[in-house]
């Protein structure tokens, strides 16, 4: 079952997303790059969708992913896309990061494409750095530069998504649990990210 109104929001919207959405390739493999997954990593997938992600995941060859999102038919789209894959190496949940635990600390949390919908952005940087090793990593990306994507979030309901503001700023609820070292806020890409303290 999906989860509250966003959850809803995209069950709408699942059937064609794929369709719509830019396909997976080389800026997703960059995205993961640049969030520091590598061989053996264990990564949480937040906003994970449709599973945009986790063939870059998978090429660096991380050792598990968990792939969360709220809605179940983003995740039925994903979770047929990835039947190939071992669920012991790739797993998709849904859930809120806001309410999720793990027995065994990540070394890499991803949001790509989903930072506007968690609304939020206090409980999530707790519900992050509670989630990752020390010295773990957080990457906010979007595949399109922040004007683009606001202006494409126009017309979706305030309960649903988020002003996405200007990189340097919206990294400064991280920097108390976390080093920001790399921001990035361009007509082409828009990311922050850093590690645990």
């Amino acid at each position: 079952m999906s989860i509250g109104e966003i959850g809803s929001y995209f069950d709408e919207r699942a059937a064609n997303w794929n369709e719509q959405a830019e396909p997976a390739g080389p800026k997703h493999l960059m995205v993961a790059q640049l969030a520091g997954v590598h061989k053996g990593s264990r990564v949480l997938d937040v906003g994970c969708g449709t599973g945009i992600m986790e063939r870059a995941y998978l090429e660096l060859e991380a050792a598990s992913i968990i792939a969360l999102d709220l809605s179940e038919e983003m995740l039925a789209r994903a979770r047929t896309d990835f039947a190939d894959v071992d669920p012991e190496r790739l797993r998709f949940e849904c859930r809120d990061i806001l309410d999720f635990t793990s027995d065994e600390p990540f070394d890499v949390v991803v949001i790509y494409n989903a930072y506007p919908h968690i609304l939020d952005k206090k409980a999530l940087v707790k519900a992050t750095a509670s989630l990752l090793v020390p010295g773990g990593r957080f990457l906010v990306a979007h595949g399109m530069s922040r004007t683009t994507l606001n202006a494409h979030h126009a017309n979706v309901p305030a309960d649903i998504t988020s002003d996405l503001l200007p990189a340097q700023e919206a990294a400064l609820d991280w920097q108390n649990a976390f080093d920001i070292d790399m921001i990035a806020d361009t007509p082409f890409t828009y990311f922050f990210g850093g590690s645990k303290r």
